[in-house]
C-alpha cells in the first residue's frame, strides 16, 4: 500500500468518524457556554472573596500583635581612661603609595630564563 492511498483512506474513514457524530443543536451550544461562563464567574468571585479576607484576617493579626520590649537596665555610666604607655602610639600607620615597589610574577617564558 502506498503512502498516498494510506493518506486518502485516512482522511476517508475521518470523513465517515464525522458524520457519525451527534453535534449539539446552536441552542445546547450557547447554553453550555452560558453555564462554563457563569461557573467561572462564580469560582473567580469566591476565590476573591476568600482572598480578601484572608488578607484582612493576616492584616488585623499582625496589626494587633504586641512587640514586647524590654526596658534597657539601668546600669551606671563610668567614663573609662585610656591608660597610655610612654613610647606606644596609637595612630594607625600610612602608607604612601608612591613609593610602593609593585609586586611582579616570574613568567614561564624561555627567553626570560636567565643562566
Amino acid at each position: 500500500m502506498s503512502l498516498i492511498n494510506k493518506i486518502t483512506d485516512y482522511f476517508s474513514s475521518a470523513k465517515n468518524e464525522l458524520v457519525k457524530v451527534t453535534w449539539p443543536t446552536r441552542q445546547d451550544t450557547l447554553r453550555y457556554a452560558g453555564l462554563v461562563i457563569a461557573i467561572s464567574v462564580c469560582v473567580a468571585v469566591f476565590f476573591g472573596l476568600l482572598d480578601v479576607g484572608l488578607s484582612n484576617v493576616v492584616t488585623t493579626a499582625l496589626a494587633n500583635k504586641k512587640i514586647e520590649t524590654s526596658a534597657p537596665a539601668e546600669v551606671p555610666v563610668t567614663p573609662t581612661v585610656e591608660q597610655t604607655t610612654p613610647g606606644v602610639t596609637t595612630e594607625q600607620p600610612t602608607i604612601d603609595f608612591d613609593q610602593v615597589t609593585p609586586i611582579t610574577t616570574p613568567t614561564s617564558d624561555a627567553s626570560s630564563v636567565q643562566n
